[in-house]
């Protein structure tokens, strides 16, 4: 509630936010974004490892490396450090810790990448991404943002990759196939998710409150553009007595008596959906696909960008579920306890409000918007009142895996066919149009933003 509260601010004088990526000068909205969109040399001004600087009145790009040079070497210093430390059976992380030294010497980070994606759960105990990644801090969400993220491997992964593996080819000849000939089916070879154990989040990663439960990278590059992106799930966040304590109150507060009985109380449905949904960011099209030589950020802007690529994700998670569901690897009953977890989750986004203080839009709660009126409108949840009188959501079971069918076709042809305008008027309709009405947003906020957030503190134990 304090997010745009100007004097909710950490300088007496209050003023107001800044990236240091752009000049301070220059306001930091969303008309920057599209003047920079505008401009001849718009591609390097807008390129992730780059600073906007004002030079005589001109805006140019200037590398990370050269803006931020000692502090990058001093980062490369104690990676080479760390690599010296490491003992047998630590080839791999070893490796990569030397290349991601490189990468914050040189500013060029192809190098890193490949070594980070010959890591995971099978040849090191650790996890670890240091790094220029992830844009949702940024103003126009173009610029990546350094993080680390180190963790322990959880073991547990092992058993859902083996059975995804050999399905991957066809999940993408499936979706593919759904969203018809806007887009023909890729040879993928991505790294099912490994199951992680949070020690540590820095920079980007560390979030003020709650915390990302998944990722796949990098998002630009050679290791992207050919699929082999590596996908993590973190398993130890909202795992704690108080955070499973208040997402049970909440999911009461949201849906009726028959539906909130499929409420998981357990982590397993949204461990699943959450290694769909990070492995439907290398299935279809994706951050790296070109229409006509174009990328999704040339096409759509990094905003819009941004929370279509989510909202592809999330929306294969839930329909990537019934396919799971035939191929015998899931339950009927493990399907809806998903299905109620995830509607859960979007409604928890939604509480959260669409766009950030500086107008940015917030890619989790625009996504949830469209998913939850979707399905209000095809009628798959309806507003039902209880024997308290409050209206609270009914899940139609039968009925949501055609609504969610409708939607994955929908965005996929938008994304597949770059499709700027109906991506524009899917947002607008259900973040600030006719379709936000059926969502109810200040209901939903209302009554969920009575709850605390987490703000986690991280710990190591010997």
């Amino acid at each position: 509630a304090t997010e745009n509260d100007p004097f909710c601010n950490a300088v007496p004088s209050f003023p107001p936010r800044r990236s240091g990526l752009y000049p301070e000068s220059l306001s930091h909205d969303s008309a920057l974004c599209e003047s920079l969109r505008s401009m001849p040399d718009a591609k390097d001004l807008l390129d992730p490892f780059t600073r906007v600087v004002e030079k005589g009145g001109r805006l140019s790009a200037a590398p990370l490396i050269e803006v931020y040079g000692e502090t990058m070497k001093a980062v490369a210093r104690e990676l080479r450090a760390a690599a010296a430390a490491q003992g047998r059976g630590e080839e791999a992380l070893s490796a990569y810790l030397l290349a991601a030294a490189g990468g914050f010497e040189t500013g060029d980070w192809p190098a890193a990448d490949e070594a980070w994606s010959r890591m995971n759960g099978r040849n090191s105990r650790w996890y670890l991404r240091i790094a220029p990644d992830e844009t949702q801090f940024d103003p126009c969400q173009e610029k990546a943002g350094f993080h680390v993220s180190f963790a322990r491997i959880d073991p547990a992964s092992l058993a859902w990759q083996d059975k995804l593996t050999p399905l991957r080819q066809e999940m993408e000849d499936s979706l593919s196939s759904l969203i018809g000939p806007a887009y023909p089916a890729r040879k993928v070879s991505f790294s099912l998710p490994d199951f992680i154990e949070i020690v540590l989040n820095s920079g980007d990663s560390r979030h003020g409150l709650g915390a990302v439960i998944g990722q796949s990278l990098p998002n630009w590059g050679k290791v992207a553009e050919e699929g082999r992106r590596r996908t993590v799930v973190m398993t130890n966040l909202y795992e704690d007595p108080d955070s499973k304590k208040t997402a049970r109150e909440k999911a009461a507060w949201m849906l009726d008596a028959a539906s909130l009985a499929y409420y998981p109380q357990d982590k397993e449905p949204g461990l699943v959906s959450t290694i769909l949904h990070e492995a439907a960011h290398n299935l279809g099209p994706h951050g790296d696909y070109r229409v006509e030589g174009r990328t999704p950020s040339d096409i759509f802007g990094g905003r819009v960008e941004g929370v279509l690529e989510e909202l592809k994700a999330q929306t294969a998670a839930l329909w990537y579920l019934d396919f799971l569901l035939k191929k015998g690897l899931l339950t009927q009953d493990q399907v809806r306890r998903a299905y109620a977890h995830d509607i859960v989750w979007c409604l928890g986004h939604i509480a959260n409000g669409m766009t950030t203080d500086t107008g940015s839009p917030k890619p989790y709660s625009q996504l949830s918007a469209v998913q939850i009126g979707t399905f209000l409108r095809s009628g798959a949840l309806r507003w039902s009142a209880g024997e308290d009188g409050v209206e609270r959501l009914r899940v139609d079971f039968d009925r949501l895996p055609a609504a969610v069918e409708g939607l994955m076709r929908e965005v996929g042809r938008i994304k597949a066919s770059g499709d700027a305008e109906a991506a524009k008027a899917l947002l607008s309709d259900f973040v600030t149009g006719e379709g936000s009405r059926l969502v109810r947003m200040k209901d939903v906020q209302d009554r969920l933003r009575r709850f605390p957030k987490e703000a986690y503190s991280y710990t190591v134990l010997y």
